[in-house]
């Protein structure tokens, strides 16, 4: 319909430019009216601007709509209400063409990371033992330091040296590993077969004791690194229903992440902090270290890329498929040596229900 009122308008003008030329010349060369034979050619030349512009118009709005799909421009609009019914019914076609373009390409973007993150999660088993070693290597640290706090089998036994301190960090020490291990052991068992990974078994606790065992296991890390690390949470007891084990994991990635992402930093900080918009739960992660490069912020994610020379490249794919399951997301904003984040959103259903106190 379109093209066929395109074709009209510009056939109508062709028409009056004939029409107008073929009285101006005959009046003029008639001698019988040379006048309105100039006038008649004046109005032909007239026309033939006002076409060249009614064509001109339209060429630069195809330029402008190929210019935008090879530069692959995602906010291009053309205005729907404005000018001649032609114009009107064309940028309405641009837009529903660009729309369909925009769309497949976003497709097709997905579909090949998708792909790619799918096809190494098959190796995932090789090197299951990365994920082992992040559990138990804070937790060999903490047995030594609870060690410590007692005399050798060799040196005298003095119970003055045993405080009620003692005890209650040791206590605290003791829980920590003990819950650590059952984390690690059902981790290894869900995990043995990552192909046919279960769905998280959704149950309340407390993400404060969580977040606060997590702060226990790395505290020798911390204090060897020189490392601050701060917590804020939006309200003093936070209770959620997730797949505690599962998000145990999640957090120990990004903290031994972030503890090895300072090495190079002379001012080391790591700050967790949990909050809610609305009906999500944010759960963010934050440090000032080496970062991640802008056009490295999706690859991270895949299994097996890794920017270390010593990491295997799949905790952070690891972490972001045990939030999908959940039915959130694991993402990441970056600025190198100031402040990189990686921020877990979780939502509040009726079904993964929330309470703060």
């Amino acid at each position: 319909m379109f093209s066929i009122r395109l074709y009209i308008h510009i056939l109508s003008f062709v028409v009056l430019i004939v029409l107008m030329f073929g009285i101006g010349l005959a009046g003029i060369i008639s001698k019988r009216a040379v006048i309105l034979g100039a006038i008649a050619v004046f109005i032909a030349f007239w026309l033939i601007g006002r076409l060249v512009c009614y064509l001109n118009s339209y060429n630069r709005k195809i330029k402008l709509f190929f210019d935008s799909i090879e530069d692959n421009e995602s906010m291009l609009y053309f205005p729907e209400n404005t000018g001649t019914r032609e114009q009107r019914y064309l940028h309405a076609s641009f837009n529903r063409i660009y729309a369909f373009i925009t769309e497949y390409k976003k497709n097709e973007f997905e579909r090949k990371l998708y792909q790619k993150e799918y096809e190494s999660w098959e190796k995932l088993m090789r090197v299951l033992t990365h994920e082992i070693m992040n559990s138990i290597t804070p937790i060999v640290s903490l047995s030594e330091t609870l060690l410590s706090y007692f005399p050798g089998k060799d040196a005298a036994r003095n119970g003055k040296d045993i405080t009620d301190l003692t005890i209650r960090k040791t206590i605290r020490g003791l829980e920590t590993i003990k819950n650590q291990g059952e984390h690690l052991m059902y981790f290894t068992e869900s995990y043995r077969n990552f192909s046919c990974l279960r769905q998280p078994e959704f149950k309340c606790f407390s993400l404060t004791d969580l977040v606060q065992d997590i702060q226990t296991l790395y505290q020798e890390d911390l204090l060897r690194e020189n490392i601050d690390f701060s917590v804020n949470c939006f309200q003093s007891e936070i209770q959620i229903c997730a797949d505690e084990k599962m998000l145990s994991q999640v957090f120990i990635n990004l903290v031994k992440n972030a503890i090895q992402a300072l090495t190079e930093q002379a001012d080391k900080k790591i700050h967790m902090e949990v909050y809610n918009k609305g009906m999500t739960l944010f759960m963010k992660i934050t440090d000032n270290g080496s970062g991640v490069p802008s056009d490295l912020v999706e690859d991270i994610f895949i299994p097996f890329f890794t920017t270390k020379t010593s990491g295997t490249g799949i905790g952070l794919s690891l972490s972001r498929q045990i939030i999908r399951m959940h039915g959130g997301e694991l993402s990441v904003i970056s600025q190198p040596y100031h402040e990189t984040s990686f921020i877990i959103s979780l939502p509040l259903n009726s079904h993964r229900s929330f309470s703060a106190r």
